[in-house]
């Protein structure tokens, strides 16, 4: 069974509820306990961290649905000084830490290589980051809120990490992550929400299956969406412009409506929709 984008909110929102319940549902989207049920043990296929080689296998751990095992944590992450000094864009993903975002950054390739994990959970952060307004110092070496969207900034003063770099699911330690997160899916409106598969099909997402999906993938996914509405609905906006578009948006919804309450009696007003947070 393949999962939508709409999917993943879904999953998204069970890890909120179930990421500290032991039961079969969280054992799958979240990841196996371990014996004192203080951390959830991150999940992915073996295929994704081990060679062919079966030496190079770990052992089978008990709770743990066959072909998984756990992935590394990143005690280092930990460290606030982690998000500025710790090298990105030096592989195959474009990205620069300094300045704004650029397109050749928010391309369907460098999109794809999130999803699938060709990055780090440092790069995914750092382009949400720009794309959200948040700019590096280069002389403080510091992280600054100069050009955050204002209803962002009220929240988030500093670049919050989305992905849980550190892959400790604690709760003590995920939840700010999580929570960021949430944040940032709410932010994308509706119609936005089904375009990932939409438009990196060519280069062969057609989505993740349930057992695939861990709180790493499920986030990079919303990281990934949310990139996506960004370079299609946001980028090389000001906010002026932003308000503007959504005035239009709103008064022409409104004349859709009014057409149709007329010729069918039916009001969709009354068809219920998810609340969008915009950031702007």
């Amino acid at each position: 069974m393949k999962v939508t984008t709409a999917s993943l909110i879904a999953i998204n929102f069970f890890s909120s509820v179930f990421a500290f319940a032991p039961n079969s549902l969280s054992n799958i989207l979240l990841g196996a306990r371990s014996s004192n049920l203080s951390d959830t043990i991150l999940l992915a296929t073996a295929e994704e961290c081990c060679d062919d080689d079966a030496n190079d296998k770990p052992e089978k751990i008990r709770g743990v649905p066959e072909g998984f095992v756990p992935l590394a944590t990143v005690v280092e992450a930990l460290n606030p000084r982690y998000k500025c000094t710790e090298p990105v864009g030096e592989g195959d993903f474009i990205l620069s830490r300094t300045g704004g975002p650029i397109i050749e950054e928010l391309s369907n390739e460098n999109l794809f290589k999130i999803l699938m994990l060709e990055n780090s959970d440092l790069e995914t952060n750092t382009l949400v980051w720009k794309c959200l307004g948040y700019r590096f110092d280069e002389e403080a070496e510091e992280w600054t809120p100069k050009e955050v969207f204002p209803n962002w900034k009220k929240k988030f003063p500093e670049p919050p990490d989305f992905i849980g770099m550190s892959r400790m699911y604690s709760k003590e330690i995920d939840q700010p992550s999580l929570k960021s997160n949430q944040q940032l899916v709410k932010s994308i409106p509706a119609d936005n929400k089904q375009q990932l598969k939409v438009q990196l099909r060519p280069l062969g997402f057609t989505g993740f299956k349930y057992k695939e999906l861990t709180p790493n993938k499920t986030r990079r996914a919303q990281c990934a969406n949310w990139l996506l509405y960004y370079r299609e609905e946001l980028f090389g906006y000001t906010i002026d412009e932003l308000k503007k578009r959504r005035k239009l948006k709103l008064e022409a919804a409104e004349v859709d409506r009014l057409r149709i309450l007329e010729d069918t009696g039916n009001d969709t007003n009354d068809d219920w929709k998810p609340p969008v947070k915009e950031v702007y």
